[in-house]
């Protein structure tokens, strides 16, 4: 007699995605990672969350619970998951139909009859297809506990908002009601620009949506929760004891793909922008962004970096005495409605500077503010006889200082990021922590701020060796200085002496007792 397989853990990122009782989770894997299986066991962790009515007809207790797994075309949901299903609920057990939209009922007994605790378990699951219809024709007149998105970065970014409206509708009120509402999802890392970015990571989501969610469950229930799995070829991967070859599984994926597929199906990471590769591959979302919003820590002092220029930029951080480097706010100029940094004076800038200190640091004190050394020479370009950083300093109230870098030096400004990226601290946490408000730093971090590839005779060649200028940069050449100035930038054979001689040469002054190295 068929039966239900028992299913094993694929991992702990996999286990805290089935454990969710946010109203909306995803889960993102490498390849081979054991998401649609965590997705079938969400489907009955759901269906155990229903509240038990008695039945007088069974003379037992029974829960009810009614999911639609929606994929992108039939064809691809009979191959892959439907496939995956039957491995793990055979055909044979209830009611199986293949027509359009394919469904599958059954009842599951939980203990023993006659047992106390003993009840019964009603699942009905639909199988269904976007295709060439609307989201809203497709799921018109569904009334579910639970939405499943299989591959959702392939599905139209409307489903969610479709969802809302169809879960929690079942078990009706007369069975008791729907105990626990849930719209869910498994994808492999997209490109940055899909719609799954926008709502795990940017956490753009209807405010509305977030209070009605938190009124009906009395803000219990968390609206969105995001597990991100570790690459196949990370340590702690999962699900490596159900894949054929373990851990060689992902070294033949690797070497078959071609870089830009092998990062995001091997590695996990979002898709890299086509004509570039990410300055620091070393950074992963799971670990260095933080789960929740960075408060500034009272009593510590804000640490600045600026860059200069048309299109400026800042970020703000704090340094803890353990060492972790927590960079809390980002400042740059676009132009609405648009992703173009917009053109801004030095004026403009120190006054939105300002602001950004009042409304989210008031009263804090400044360490420092470091700035891009060329903003120090000349005239701003307006006319009056200021530099750039001595007109931004005015304004904004700061003593803004010329970043302790010789000669501006590239490759110091890079390794003063990728250093703490690639450390651990006290408790193993990330010696870079960023909040996630910063938006644009994020996105550079994981694509945007990129080496372009060059052209060699008509055919692909080698990167260049200086980062793309473009809307992500100036915010990560603003972190940079910042990072250099917190002590992470270091050069062989240079020291304070050498910044103060730096200093001199240009006619800046540098404060004698301040070691941009550390001690």
């Amino acid at each position: 007699m068929a039966s239900i397989r028992q299913m094993m853990p694929v991992g702990p990122k996999a286990s805290a995605f089935i454990a969710s009782t946010a109203f909306i989770s995803g889960i993102m894997g490498p390849v081979g990672g054991g998401k649609t299986v965590a997705g079938i066991a969400r489907c009955f962790r759901l269906a155990n969350a229903q509240k038990p009515v008695w039945d007088d007809t069974r003379k037992c207790f029974v829960k009810r619970c009614r999911i639609a797994a929606v994929r992108d075309t039939y064809p691809n949901l009979d191959r892959t998951l439907i496939k995956t299903w039957h491995q793990w609920v055979p055909k044979e057990i209830g009611k199986w139909s293949g027509e359009a939209p394919r469904t599958h009922t059954f009842t599951i007994n939980v203990g023993r009859p006659g047992v106390r605790g003993f009840h019964q378990i009603d699942m009905e699951m639909i199988f269904t297809a976007i295709g060439d219809h609307s989201v809203e024709d497709v799921l018109r007149g569904f009334e579910l506990t639970g939405l499943w998105g299989n591959e959702w970065d392939l599905l139209p970014p409307d489903l969610l908002e479709f969802g809302v409206g169809r879960v929690g509708r079942y078990p009706a009120e007369v069975q008791g009601g729907c105990t626990l509402a849930q719209i869910w999802g498994d994808f492999n890392a997209p490109d940055e620009d899909n719609h799954m970015y926008s709502l795990f990571v940017d956490k753009q989501i209807d405010p509305e949506l977030a209070a009605v969610i938190a009124e009906e469950t009395g803000g219990e229930q968390k609206l969105i929760e995001f597990f991100e799995q570790p690459g196949g070829l990370d340590p702690g991967a999962e699900n490596l004891q159900n894949l054929k070859g373990g851990r060689n599984y992902y070294v033949k994926q690797a070497a078959l793909m071609s870089p830009d597929k092998c990062r995001r199906m091997v590695h996990n990471k979002f898709g890299a922008v086509r004509d570039g590769m990410p300055v620091y591959p070393e950074f992963s979302n799971a670990r260095h962004v933080a789960e929740a919003p960075l408060e500034p820590i009272r009593g510590l002092p804000l640490r600045i970096g600026i860059d200069a220029g048309l299109t400026p930029a800042a970020v703000i951080g704090q340094q803890t005495k353990f060492g972790q480097m927590r960079l809390l706010a980002e400042l740059a100029t676009f132009l609405e409605e648009d992703d173009q940094l917009a053109a801004v004076g030095p004026t403009a800038f120190g006054e939105a500077l300002a602001d950004l200190l009042a409304s989210r640091f008031p009263g804090m004190p400044v360490e420092f503010a470091f700035a891009d050394p060329s903003a120090a020479k000349g005239v701003d370009g307006s006319g009056n006889e200021l530099s750039w950083l001595q007109t931004a300093a005015k304004v904004s109230k700061l003593k803004i200082r010329p970043a302790p870098v010789p000669n501006n030096d590239l490759t110091i400004r890079l390794e003063a990021v990728r250093r703490p990226l690639t450390k651990t601290i006290e408790g193993g946490q990330p010696a870079l922590l960023i909040c996630p408000t910063c938006k644009i730093l994020r996105r550079g971090f994981n694509s945007g701020y990129k080496y372009r590839r060059t052209m060699l005779a008509g055919k692909e060649g080698r990167y260049e060796n200086k980062p793309v200028k473009n809307q992500f940069s100036h915010v990560h050449d603003a972190a940079q200085y910042l990072m250099v100035g917190s002590g992470w930038g270091r050069m062989a054979g240079a020291g304070v002496a050498d910044h103060l001689e730096q200093g001199r040469r240009t006619g800046v002054t540098v404060d004698a007792d301040y070691n941009p190295f550390g001690s």
